[in-house]
């Protein structure tokens, strides 16, 4: 593969008030920083050069930054058909098995992880239905679709 191809990368796991200017500079010395789009509690940075970003996934993922352990990966792609969906409103005690076999019932789950008192699901398109909408509405989950 061409070594200037622009790789991006999935950081998670950051400090609320994360900078763009912060993690920029913790991925420059990696590579080029073509572009640091900061949201939440996570990232995506492209980098210039696939060995760039091998050598940034190695050393950076799992180290300590601001507290809190860098989760540095390989952007994955959205798998083709699928909706995304976030849950809230859940109790504590539910687990990510729980909702992946409640919501199966509604579509293949492909992806279920849990998000700070959210949980986030990757459901397929059929699955995304007037009766998977009705039930959560019932059980007084919020759902957005994204």
């Amino acid at each position: 593969m061409d070594k200037s191809h622009t790789v991006k990368l999935f950081v998670g796991n950051l400090a609320l008030d994360t900078t763009q200017e912060e993690l920029s500079a913790i991925f420059e010395p990696y590579g080029q920083v073509v572009s640091c789009s900061v949201l939440r509690q996570f990232a995506f940075v492209h980098l210039q050069g696939e060995g760039a970003a091998e050598r940034a996934i190695r050393e950076l993922n799992g180290r300590e930054f601001r507290g809190r352990n860098l989760v540095v990966e390989e952007s994955r792609g959205r798998p083709l058909h699928s909706t995304k969906v976030f849950v809230g409103n859940l109790s504590g005690m539910c687990t990510t098995e729980d909702l992946k076999q409640l919501f199966q019932t509604f579509g293949k789950v492909l992806e279920c992880d849990k998000v700070k008192g959210m949980q986030l699901w990757f459901i397929s398109r059929d699955g995304v239905n007037g009766l998977f909408l009705k039930w959560c509405s019932m059980n007084n989950f919020s759902v957005t679709f994204y």
